[in-house]
């Protein structure tokens, strides 16, 4: 049921009525679809929910002195509310909870920092390309990661090819620091199309980029390899 706090305008509206959210930010009063999520609760979530929950703990032992510099580290991030574009400042805890939830996704047994990072994280010079494989999206850096880096990558199922990527549903494939000979990495897929894209992060703070965005991926089956089998079996009959 949703709940209404009514003045000479209507100042606040909360929770479900029928297919509609209420939701009151620090943009104003905002209202999406209610939806029906799933919980497959695969590995991953469940590394994701674990370096949450830790990072929340972490904070929650935090002396007024800690929480006084993440909370003045925050004033110094600007981020954009993805629907209004709307700048504004993280709290202390969103941006520790953040950067310590990456941190551990990327050294899961690490210890989190707890202390601010000391300079901004422009991310590295390198580029990356995705192309489309037998099963396979193949990641491939223009060189090396720069020390102390590390590159996310990041794929986004689509239901066709002109279906337009969100910037919300890239899901992670792992973490792969590109190092001279190794410039290339597999990402196995089911056959599909699939939004492919990367993101650089600093390892020792778990500071990151933005997505950097990439063409779209058709994945198939290897058509070519099963006529070839069939056609030798044909012939040994």
């Amino acid at each position: 049921m949703a709940k209404a706090e009514l003045g000479i305008l209507l100042s606040d509206l909360r929770g479900k009525a029928g297919n509609a959210v209420f939701q009151k930010t620090r943009d104003g009063l905002m209202v999406r679809t209610r939806v029906q999520g799933t919980n497959p609760n695969t590995p991953a979530q469940q590394a994701v929910r674990a370096a949450f929950t830790k990072a929340t703990q972490t904070f929650r032992g935090f002396s007024s002195t800690q929480v006084g510099a993440w909370t003045l580290y925050g004033t110094t991030i600007t981020k954009h509310n993805p629907v209004t574009g709307k700048a504004y400042n993280p709290t202390g805890i969103n941006i520790f909870i953040e950067l310590s939830s990456k941190f551990l996704q990327v050294a899961p047994a690490g210890t989190i920092p707890t202390t601010p990072p000391t300079s901004p994280f422009t991310g590295d010079s390198i580029a990356v390309t995705a192309t489309a494989g037998t099963g396979k999206v193949t990641f491939t850096a223009s060189s090396a990661n720069a020390t102390g880096v590390t590159t996310e990558l990041l794929l986004q199922p689509l239901k066709s090819p002109n279906r337009k990527p969100s910037a919300k549903a890239y899901k992670s494939k792992g973490f792969f620091p590109f190092v001279a000979g190794t410039l290339t990495h597999d990402v196995t897929v089911p056959v599909g199309y699939y939004a492919a894209g990367y993101r650089f992060v600093k390892t020792a703070t778990g500071q990151m980029t933005d997505i950097l965005p990439l063409p779209v991926q058709g994945v198939t089956f290897a058509i070519e390899s099963a006529d070839a089998n069939t056609a030798s079996k044909k012939k040994a009959a």
